[in-house]
């Protein structure tokens, strides 16, 4: 048989004048007491400094203190809502387990839902320039599919180098094309990433030692901000036989003229490994 529990989300007020306040977990009322679970104590270090815990577990001893669990849920709720501190609920809500873990499940959701922080989806530095420049390739039918080798002439993505570095596109026609993609457009880019994409196209020589390497740095950054983006292609430049913008229209079509002349002109390419 499955047993209801309710919850509210335990908000943080640091400074009631200002109203500032965070959600950092929650109060789930079950037949047998309340179980109080703060997991985002992270977040009050926005709002104001020092250590938490003593405050925490004050508002945890009166909260179990308060709780009441012969009273209807709204009641219980009520009563601990009395506890005057730093700390508050709101959204309130049920839910329904029958064992266990579908209860720690349940609340994993939850807290997932109204408490955890939001983050941003991770993604390698360049990915955005790089999935632009697919598409286009791809509209011209010359990206290499998930069966497709080097040696079939077409542009191959995230192409293994060396133990731990990938160029962005590699391409083999008589010469080996690599390129190594820098997305500039973030409003302070890194210079860790130009350096690591210099990497990449020193160490492309040695895949293919019997063919010449063409290596081609690819950067995207508006024309108006080269100036202040000197350092960033500084790093890279030495290691490119070309810089290639791809926010510049004429670069643009210089990049995919490489690609698609070099898949024109193909021919089955022999690999000496």
């Amino acid at each position: 048989m499955a047993t209801i529990f309710n919850y509210a989300v335990v908000q943080a007020v640091p400074d009631r004048r200002r109203g500032e306040r965070v959600n950092i977990g929650l109060m789930i009322f079950g037949p047998d007491g309340v179980e109080l679970r703060i997991s985002e104590t992270r977040k009050l270090a926005v709002l104001a400094a020092g250590s938490w815990d003593a405050d925490i577990d004050a508002f945890a001893s009166a909260v179990e203190a308060l709780d009441d669990p012969s009273l209807e849920a709204r009641e219980r709720m009520d009563r601990v809502s009395l506890v005057e501190n730093q700390f508050t609920s709101t959204s309130r809500g049920w839910f329904e387990a029958r064992k266990p873990a579908e209860y720690e499940k349940m609340v994993g959701e939850i807290v997932d839902t109204l408490v955890a922080r939001r983050r941003a989806p991770r993604s390698r530095d360049g990915s955005t320039v790089v999935a632009e420049i697919s598409a286009e390739l791809r509209g011209a039918e010359i990206l290499a599919g998930r069966d497709d080798e080097l040696r079939s002439g077409k542009v191959i993505r995230n192409f293994r180098v060396a133990d731990g570095l990938e160029a962005d596109f590699a391409q083999l026609n008589g010469q080996f094309h690599v390129a190594a993609v820098l997305d500039l457009r973030a409003n302070s880019p890194r210079l860790a990433q130009a350096a690591l994409k210099a990497v990449v196209l020193d160490r492309a020589q040695s895949v293919v030692p019997d063919y010449r390497v063409h290596k081609i740095g690819v950067f995207a950054a508006a024309p108006a901000r080269l100036g202040e983006l000197h350092d960033n292609l500084a790093i890279l430049k030495p290691y490119a036989d070309e810089l290639v913008n791809w926010e510049d229209p004429s670069d643009r079509r210089e990049l995919k003229r490489i690609f698609f002349d070099a898949y024109n002109s193909h021919s089955p390419t022999p690999l000496g490994h």
